[in-house]
């Protein structure tokens, strides 16, 4: 028998702290193994490089649309042309009906480096269907955005290896 759910909600997982993915991944294995139908789309994130797109269950689905952040490397007009284009392809599973779960990964980052405006983030969340739970994650959730959701958690960093010099470590934190 298929899970549903009666009356999706929205969530937040924001803040400079690391664990924003790991918390919305935690939350999307728990409702796969109780029955539910998980997306996950990770934007500002390259193919390959993340340990989660791994992960193998029959109800959890890992989208990574392999976008550089120009951090790294790209171009910024280039990436703001690609991320709009995904987000049409994650509003298009979000109203699917194939996913009891739509995750947007680093969607949050998109809205506050300016890739896309926090007016499309605002409609693709008015735009959920009564059924489904959708999940934002990012720094600098915006007060509109915030506003929005039914639960906002705001992940504040204390202190990070990284600020020792330390870099990322496979695993951990990616």
């Amino acid at each position: 028998m298929k899970k549903t759910i009666k009356e999706g909600k929205v969530h937040i997982y924001t803040g400079s702290g690391k664990g924003k993915t790991t918390a919305c991944l935690g939350l999307g294995l728990r409702a796969a193994s109780a029955g539910l139908r998980v997306c996950v789309f990770q934007f500002l994130k390259k193919r390959g490089t993340s340990a989660e797109g791994k992960l193998a269950h029959p109800r959890f689905k890992v989208v990574c649309f392999n976008e550089v952040h120009p951090m790294f490397a790209g171009s910024r007009g280039k990436l703001k042309k690609d991320i709009l284009r995904d987000l049409k392809k994650a509003k298009k599973a979000l109203r699917s009906g194939r996913h009891d779960i739509v995750i947007l990964d680093e969607i949050i980052n998109c809205v506050s480096g300016k890739f896309i405006p926090e007016k499309a983030v605002l409609e693709l969340v008015r735009s959920k269907p009564k059924g489904v739970e959708l999940v934002l994650t990012g720094r600098g959730a915006t007060r509109r955005l915030i506003a929005c959701a039914d639960y906002v958690s705001r992940i504040h960093k204390i202190k990070h290896p990284f600020d020792k010099g330390v870099l990322a470590r496979r695993g951990i934190e990616y």
